[in-house]
């Protein structure tokens, strides 16, 4: 265990065995915030692999070192406790890593970008940004791309891991005061609610089943096409944990659409054969020669096949719902003005766009995920008067 000093005087401490991680995780069950980050290096992996923990309370920046702990029962236990806080800036990847590498989540979370987006002050403001506009500080950015892998760290990461927690309490304050100043408190808890159920659905099977809808050209597809790209997208995610690659490194997007039009006909006039899938046009040869065997054999099988929703892709919309779209992008903005916050927060073109296609669709709005909440409180009676008129 080593100690430095940043330049504002608050000490920096090694953590690299379990015993001591433990021990300081029973020491921070008391506190109510807690700032968190992570370093990993994610080039040519699925999962990103973890080079450090960063923690910090009010009294110490905490560097604790993944590679040496094999017990971290204790942090985990602290992850599960409602009454402490983890406070972090632009957390999505480091949710996916907490999950993945440890199983499990924060109760309680506070995101200090998404902070500042309810409040105006950007919506994908960088921590460096943020913390130069809030404190007046300086925050190096010279090691982001650094070897978190490599040991021992240099001097220069001991301090630009420390720092990247160092500020964030006092920043969440700042941004706390305002938030509950503006009345904005219950949006942003049920907007990091949010964010923790999104981290938690990466890892489960069912939500792969609808990855097909959100591939941009699926809708060119007929229901075979749709249906073996279905399959063949749970087979990739499947594919992509085992081996531990990045989806595209599996097979790219354009491959496995290519693959799912040559194939279409063949299975529905019932003459499917391993050739189809060997000889497709377009699609890599290597992917097909490493795969076709399986590939034939997946597809080929009728009782793995889910029935498909032609309405949920991501077909150009029609002329009248380009007019409703625009309408529709200017009252979110307009409001979001007058209330301060990001025009991207409250009425972003991919949340708005599945509110009339939900409309489309059902014949009425479905404001569910994204669009529940605070922001179908804020919206939805003029969002509805501009949806369904005409109708």
């Amino acid at each position: 265990m080593s100690e430095s000093v940043l330049c504002d005087g608050m000490p920096i401490e090694y953590v690299s065995d379990a015993a001591t991680l433990n021990a300081l995780c029973l020491e921070w069950a008391s506190e109510e915030f807690l700032a968190v980050d992570t370093e990993f290096e994610r080039t040519s992996t699925f999962y990103a692999r973890i080079g450090l923990l960063q923690i910090a309370d009010s009294k110490c920046c905490y560097l604790v070192d993944p590679l040496s702990i094999d017990d971290w029962s204790g942090f985990k236990q602290l992850l599960s406790s409602p009454s402490v806080t983890l406070v972090m800036h632009s957390c999505s990847e480091d949710l996916s890593l907490l999950q993945t590498f440890l199983g499990c989540l924060p109760v309680s979370l506070f995101d200090t970008q998404l902070a500042a987006a309810f409040l105006g002050i950007g919506f994908s403001i960088s921590y460096q940004a943020l913390i130069e506009q809030l404190l007046g500080i300086t925050v190096a950015k010279d090691e982001t791309r650094s070897d978190w892998i490599k040991r021992p760290l240099t001097e220069k990461q001991i301090h630009y891991a420390a720092a990247d927690v160092r500020y964030l309490l006092q920043v969440r304050e700042i941004l706390s005061n305002q938030i509950e100043q503006k009345g904005m408190t219950n949006w942003l808890r049920a907007e990091s609610a949010q964010q923790l159920v999104n981290a938690q659905r990466l890892e489960q099977e069912s939500q792969w089943e609808s990855y097909y809808t959100g591939f941009s050209n699926a809708w060119r597809l007929d229901t075979q096409g749709l249906q073996a790209l279905q399959q063949l997208c749970v087979w990739r995610e499947h594919k992509a944990r085992q081996r531990n690659k990045p989806r595209s490194w599996i097979v790219k997007d354009n491959d496995l659409l290519n693959l799912c039009a040559a194939v279409s006909r063949p299975i529905k006039d019932d003459d499917f054969t391993i050739g189809d899938v060997s000889n497709a046009e377009d699609v890599d040869a290597r992917f097909l020669s490493r795969n076709a065997p399986e590939l034939y054999q997946l597809l080929s099988d009728s009782s793995s096949r889910i029935e498909v929703d032609p309405a949920l892709l991501n077909r150009p919309l029609s002329a009248p719902l380009r007019k409703k779209l625009k309408l529709s992008k200017q009252v979110a903005n307009t409001k979001a003005e007058d209330l301060g916050m990001s025009v991207e927060l409250l009425g972003r073109k991919k949340f708005l766009v599945e509110l009339l296609r939900s409309y489309e669709r059902d014949g009425e709005l479905q404001w569910s995920g994204d669009f529940a909440g605070w922001r179908r409180e804020l919206l939805e009676d003029e969002l509805t008067a501009i949806i369904t008129k005409g109708d």
